[in-house]
Formats: structure tokens, C-alpha cells, sequence
């Protein structure tokens, strides 16, 4: 087992950066998209559940500097019978 803590993605499975140095992680395991600064601490969580992008597994994601938009891949649903990937957009404006 993989020890957590507090603010560190338990299972990332897709970085983006930014040319700030800014890092946004896709967390799997917790549905959620992190940002991360250039020391790689935790500034703040962009999109989780409680967010109007619910990102069920997120899988990919891109950061389009010019538009300030995050396009994230992610499952349709908890639902194990029937998951098809889907894709979300998210403004950071």
C-alpha cells in the first residue's frame, strides 16, 4: 500500500505544464486535477467532484495557455458496467 498525505496525488497518471513551471496532475484515484508550483507543493485543487467538471478517473489532460483551459479525459462514471471516456473543459480564467 502507498502511503498518502495530505495534498500529494495518490495515483497521477498524466502531467501538464505550464510555462510558468506551473505542474497540473491528473489524480486518478482521487478524481481530482491538481496544481502544482514550480517546487512541485500543492498551490491548490482545479477541478475535483464538487466541481461542475466531475473528472470520474482522469486519465489525460492539456493546458491551452492561450485560452486558459484545461481538457481533461476521464470516465463517464463510477459505474463499472458502462465507462466510455469522455472529455471535459475547464477555464482557469
Amino acid at each position: 500500500m502507498l502511503a498518502t498525505y495530505p495534498g500529494v496525488p495518490y495515483k497521477p497518471h498524466h502531467l501538464s505544464a505550464s510555462s510558468e513551471g506551473q505542474v497540473l496532475v491528473a489524480d486518478n484515484w482521487k478524481h481530482r486535477i491538481l496544481l502544482l508550483n514550480s517546487q512541485l507543493r500543492q498551490e491548490r485543487v482545479l477541478v475535483d467532484t464538487n466541481s461542475p467538471v466531475k473528472p470520474w478517473r482522469p486519465t489525460r489532460l492539456h493546458y491551452n495557455e492561450l485560452t486558459s483551459q484545461i481538457h481533461i479525459v476521464h470516465s463517464s462514471s463510477s459505474s463499472e458496467q458502462s465507462p466510455s471516456d469522455i472529455i471535459s473543459l475547464f477555464c482557469l480564467r
